[in-house]
């Protein structure tokens, strides 16, 4: 599948802020900062790579004030927040035979949701209750 292109005013305008801070920086430090390497923040001051968001994301972090204006809106760094990361009790994972073994018939509901006799097929619905031991 083709990658999709990228977009030409983000490019432009994080070609900009790049531009900034080459001024005051060297291709090093904001290749460090931004986790990518040096040739890459040739790229972006050219304007031949759009930032992927994580990339902006670690330019706001590294540069407070750094923002980028993207069709008419200021992003900032709120804008690029990480998303949150589950913990064990939020989430919970069952090796699939472990379940199995568990089931009994009490854990198991069929029921016939639809007839048609002229097809001569059935739509069931099943429900599997898991319970934690």
């Amino acid at each position: 599948m083709p990658k999709p292109p990228s977009d030409p005013d983000l490019k432009a305008e994080f070609a900009a802020r790049i531009r900034e801070k080459l001024h005051e920086l060297s291709a090093a430090a904001v290749a460090a900062a931004l986790g990518v390497k040096r040739q890459m923040v040739y790229n972006y001051r050219d304007g031949q790579n759009a930032p992927s968001t994580g990339v902006i994301r670690r330019a706001m972090e590294a540069w407070p004030g750094f923002t980028v204006n993207y069709r008419g809106k200021v992003l900032r760094l709120q804008d690029f927040e990480r998303k949150p990361v589950l913990t064990a009790r939020q989430t919970v994972q069952y090796e699939l035979w472990d379940v199995i073994k568990k089931l009994d018939s009490q854990s198991v509901k069929i029921e016939i949701l639809d007839k048609e006799p002229l097809s001569s097929s059935v739509q069931l619905g099943i429900r599997i209750y898991f319970r934690k031991n």
